[in-house]
Order: C-alpha cells, then sequence, then structure tokens
C-alpha cells in the first residue's frame, strides 16, 4: 500500500495520476483532510481515508497497512516541522 498525503492537492492529484499508470488503484491511498474533496480519485478505486497532520489518530487510522508514503509538505506556515513529525510518529 502506498500512501500519499496531501492527495487533494496539485502535486498530490499529479502522483496518484502517475501512479495509477503502473500500480493498481486499490494499493493506493489518499490521505486528505476532507474526503469529500477526494470523490474522483475514490471513484477510480483509490482507497480515500480522512487524515489531518495535527490529529495523530487520524494519521495512524490513515497510514494502518501503509508500506510506502509520499509526504507532501503542509501549506501551514509555522506548523510544518510538528504536522511532519506527527506524520512520521504514525
Amino acid at each position: 500500500m502506498i500512501v500519499i498525503t496531501g492527495a487533494t492537492g496539485n502535486l498530490g492529484q499529479q502522483v496518484i495520476a502517475s501512479l495509477l499508470k503502473i500500480v493498481p488503484a486499490n494499493t493506493i491511498i489518499a490521505a486528505v483532510r476532507n474526503p469529500a474533496k477526494a470523490a474522483s480519485l475514490a471513484a477510480q478505486g483509490v482507497q480515500v481515508r480522512q487524515a489531518d497532520y495535527n490529529d495523530g489518530a487520524s494519521l495512524d487510522a490513515a497510514l494502518r497497512g501503509a508500506t510506502k508514503i509520499l509526504l507532501i509538505s503542509s501549506s501551514e506556515v509555522g506548523q510544518r516541522a510538528q504536522q511532519h513529525q506527527n506524520v512520521i510518529d504514525a
């Protein structure tokens, strides 16, 4: 399982589009704050999981079963270091 954080952002969407060309959709996890915004990914067979960089429990759940992760930087200046550490800890 490959997790892409920030999957509804520009980079996340491009990465998933590229992955869909080489791996089955059901092996990709789109970790997003708002799952409703990832409906198009779910429609393609990508697993969509709610994850918030500030919520360790949501990160633990979203990353369950992952063998690889692409951590896309958050856009919250001043909070990135802690948020990224939360993902690493999960």
